[in-house]
């Protein structure tokens, strides 16, 4: 690329801009080895220590655009990647000494545990890969990390089908333990001759639908109440949440039950809490999932995670609402849940808030959308939703140049077929502080990635639009 030289001021002062690859020096492929090496040789045998090290005020710069540094979001995100990747090598029986060890056959591994153990859903996949491959990248190990095709192959080898990182901004089926043909109550039982502990947490995980971080932390005598429980430890964001017990009373009777084994267990442990006693909550989840694998609960031997029950849970939830199982489970023709839009937008909101979200749209990860009941249409939305979600640089620009949340909209919300030469409207909200004038630069960056095809605009009324499909940005 030729150097550019322009004139300012009309003072025949002449500047020379940049290309990329020098804008990159500090922040580009290779930069860090250095820091690298030095964290390794302040912290030997430590990898913890020498990756805290690493990151400590690491200049991590976007990949695409123009050159300046990621958002903060982004850049905790990198961070709490790489320590808790650290910490799963060990869970894998890959443990390292070096940072810089970490490659190919680690992230690999990395996630066959995260798609068969945890159940991690494709997009938080697709993003501690990619937090991972930026590592590698910056300390000099260009291309250690596959990508698509190859990508997909080498872990379909090692049992992990490539839908597992495919994401999907709805639900092609449930998730559920039920759905997968699994009873969970049969599971529960026989863990519980065992492993009585864990029996408990999974009945949690059930009937409320905590996650295991909350299941582990949860205090059953500080939770209760008269018409449900309380769940304010171990959350997402520390953001506590009421989950009500149901209106069928055999279900009801079976979250009380719960509480009531909750309760009983508890009492035994010093804080009360339903976790390992004097364990932290990396070693507890550590020795939570030992027993998971114990019993074969795993996508690979049941075709469920732990993470499956919660799922059941929502959709028991949609059936105690509305009366019918939810689209997921394909059990209703969706004229019924046309007829009924008002109702089943009730449960979406009422289920989103039991699972401790505020959006009703994340319900539909749970329990899929009435929207999208055609095929054609919802295949047709879906390939628009890779465009932003696999074409490379797209979805982290968008994120870098401070977009909070995006969406389709108009006809390509709508699923219709579009003409080639016809453009997908994007609608956005930015992040507080970012000014409106950041959508000619968000502009610019899409007619860079998707030359011609897509026309980005601004929300400006405060609330997502009606008819728009979100694209799950990170």
């Amino acid at each position: 690329m030729k150097d550019k030289e322009k004139d300012s001021g009309g003072q025949g002062k002449k500047f020379r801009a940049k290309s990329r690859a020098e804008a990159l020096t500090r922040g580009g492929p290779g930069s860090a080895a250095g820091r690298a090496q030095e964290a390794i040789n302040a912290h030997p045998n430590d990898p913890l220590r020498q990756m805290t090290r690493f990151l400590h005020d690491l200049d991590l710069q976007a990949s695409n655009g123009r050159v300046r540094q990621v958002a903060y979001r982004t850049e905790t995100s990198f961070g709490r990647t790489l320590k808790n990747a650290i910490q799963d090598l060990r869970k894998v029986r890959m443990p390292i000494q070096r940072i810089d060890q970490i490659g190919r056959s680690h992230a690999m591994a990395l996630v066959v545990y995260w798609a068969n153990e945890l159940g991690h859903s494709a997009s938080t996949i697709q993003n501690k890969l990619t937090n991972i491959r930026k590592f590698c990248e910056l300390i000099g190990k260009i291309g250690a990390i596959p990508k698509k095709e190859e990508l997909y192959q080498e872990l379909e080898a090692k049992g992990v089908d490539r839908s597992a990182l495919k994401r999907h901004q709805v639900t092609h089926g449930s998730k559920s333990w039920r759905a997968a043909g699994v009873d969970a109550s049969a599971i529960i039982a026989l863990v519980e001759e065992e492993n009585p502990h864990e029996a408990r947490l999974f009945e949690l995980e059930h009937c409320f639908g905590l996650r295991v971080n909350e299941a582990l932390s949860y205090r059953p005598m500080e939770s209760e109440r008269v018409d449900g429980v309380m769940v304010n430890l171990g959350t997402k964001g520390g953001n506590g949440r009421f989950v009500p017990y149901m209106k069928d009373p055999v279900k009801a009777a079976r979250q009380r039950e719960v509480q009531s084994r909750a309760r009983a267990w508890a009492q035994n442990h010093p804080k009360g809490e339903m976790g390992y006693a004097r364990m932290s909550i990396e070693d507890a989840r550590t020795k939570y999932y030992h027993v998971l694998r114990k019993y074969g609960i795993n996508k690979k031997n049941m075709g469920v995670s732990s993470h499956g029950l919660r799922h059941e849970f929502a959709a028991d939830y949609f059936e105690d609402i509305t009366g019918h199982r939810p689209p997921a489970e394909g059990q209703e023709s969706s004229k019924w849940f046309k007829e009924n839009r008002d109702l089943v937008e009730h449960a979406y909101k009422k289920v989103s808030e039991a699972l401790g979200h505020w959006r009703k749209d994340i319900s539909t990860a749970y329990l899929s959308s009435v929207s999208f009941m055609s095929k054609s249409q919802l295949k047709r939305v879906e390939k628009l939703l890779e465009v932003f979600q696999i074409t490379p640089g797209v979805a982290q620009g968008l994120l870098d140049a401070g977009v909070e949340r995006a969406w389709l909209t108009g006809r390509a919300a709508m699923g219709v077929e579009m003409a080639h030469s016809e453009r997908i409207h994007l609608t956005v909200t930015l992040e507080q502080g970012v000014e409106l004038a950041a959508l000619v630069e968000i502009q610019v960056l899409l007619e860079k990635l998707l030359p011609g095809r897509v026309q980005v605009s601004p929300l400006l009324i405060g609330v997502q639009p009606d008819d728009g499909v979100e694209i799950f940005l990170d």
